[in-house]
């Protein structure tokens, strides 16, 4: 009978604290879990920098230089989207035959930017020929940072002040009214460019 103790007061708290120390053990990993998923989230979401852009150039060099050739052909088009065809002041969210291209051209362009994880198109400036793919951005509107390759038309004046300078790198801080931007040159007329916000 003596052999047979029944449990004091002492061994119950000891085994509430073990239960009490697992819990919090097990919430704190979750939250570090938590906060190292969003810290990733958030770093995946920001657009590719400058000298990644660079390290990729000579890879993609041939499939840029094919969406620019392309876009020449197409020069009704401001601004060719995976998403969305734009002209002189009409946006198209669906093929037409306004756009002046066919579905079978757009998707050609689409294949060109997913297998260079260009995630917004290209913006073409029809009086100097500059176009500017955009691999990612982040942030909306006048707030946002665009990051990608610029090439230089042939023209003497220019949309993209990289174009316009004899400079083989160049930055500029963002400041209320004035728009950042910085850039280093990958070969004649190619620019790894980062623009915004403004």
């Amino acid at each position: 009978m003596d052999s047979e103790r029944k449990p004091t007061h002492d061994s119950n708290a000891w085994g509430w604290r073990r239960v009490l120390r697992s819990f919090l053990i097990s919430i704190g990993s979750l939250f570090a879990a938590l906060v190292g998923g969003l810290l990733l989230l958030i770093w995946s979401c920001e657009p590719p920098s400058i000298n990644t852009l660079a390290n990729r150039f000579p890879r993609q060099r041939k499939d840029l230089e094919t969406i620019v050739s392309m876009s020449d052909q197409d020069p009704q088009l401001l601004r060719i989207d995976p998403n969305w065809l734009s002209t002189y002041g009409h946006q198209y969210f669906a093929n037409s035959p306004e756009t002046g291209i066919t579905l079978e051209r757009w998707n050609e362009y689409r294949r060109l930017f997913a297998r260079n994880k260009i995630t917004q198109g290209i913006q073409r400036d029809p009086a100097s020929r500059d176009a500017f793919i955009l691999v990612d951005s982040v942030g909306i509107l006048n707030r946002g940072t665009s990051n990608g390759y610029l090439y230089c038309g042939p023209g003497p004046t220019h949309r993209y002040l990289p174009c316009s300078l004899s400079q083989p790198v160049g930055e500029h801080p963002y400041s209320p009214g004035d728009e950042a931007y910085s850039f280093r040159k990958l070969a004649d007329r190619w620019y790894a460019f980062s623009e915004g916000p403004s």
